[in-house]
């Protein structure tokens, strides 16, 4: 059998490193942060605690690591076509997309209204959040503006809180809470003024 190539080997690792970190999400979830410490997430991930920080430096960095990839899932299908214009279809797909992410990810949004409840480590991730959601932001704002919204930042900070608010109710609650109707009236309220 031959050695395996640079290709191969990065393909592994980042398969490994995605596999801890859907491990840590769900015991950081269940769990919550205080609770889910590296020995146990290594267990559960099947490796050992020193492998694990071959992979992240700690469970903050781990915790991180999470958060950025679901927000770059989410800001990915805000702008979808990147060409730092929001137009209604876009924020209409983005609404669509939202729903659709915390419908399929209940753990993530689990751990991420833990994190936000917890200020020692929001605290931890703020910068980088902040890097991915200024530019989300600045093009909402744009956008808000360009749709005649006597305060575009006010109104941004609404929609950012209707679906927060809609998040957190649905992971509490999924079996009850009523998915479609909410994002018909979520729809309806954002239509061009």
């Amino acid at each position: 059998m031959s050695p395996r190539t640079d290709t191969q080997n990065e393909k592994i690792r980042l398969e490994r490193k995605q596999q801890i970190m859907n491990v840590a999400l769900k015991v950081i979830a269940d769990n919550g942060f205080s609770n889910a410490s590296i020995s146990r997430i290594a267990k559960e991930a099947g490796i050992s605690k020193g492998l694990m920080y071959n992979y992240f430096e700690s469970k903050e960095d781990l915790v991180i690591n999470i958060m950025l990839e679901g927000f770059n899932q989410l800001t990915n299908s805000f702008d979808p076509n990147h060409d730092g214009v929001l137009t209604e279809e876009e924020l209409h797909f983005f609404i669509d997309q939202s729903f659709q992410t915390v419908e399929q990810n209940i753990p993530f949004w689990r751990m991420y209204f833990m994190v936000l409840l917890q200020p020692d480590v929001y605290s931890i991730i703020t910068p980088q959040l902040e890097k991915i959601l200024t530019p989300f932001y600045k093009t909402a704002i744009n956008y808000f503006a360009s749709q005649g919204y006597d305060d575009p930042v006010t109104e941004v900070r609404f929609f950012a809180a209707i679906m927060d608010g809609v998040g957190l109710h649905y992971i509490m609650d999924p079996e009850n809470f009523p998915m479609e109707g909410v994002k018909t009236k979520i729809h309806q309220l954002f239509k061009c003024k």
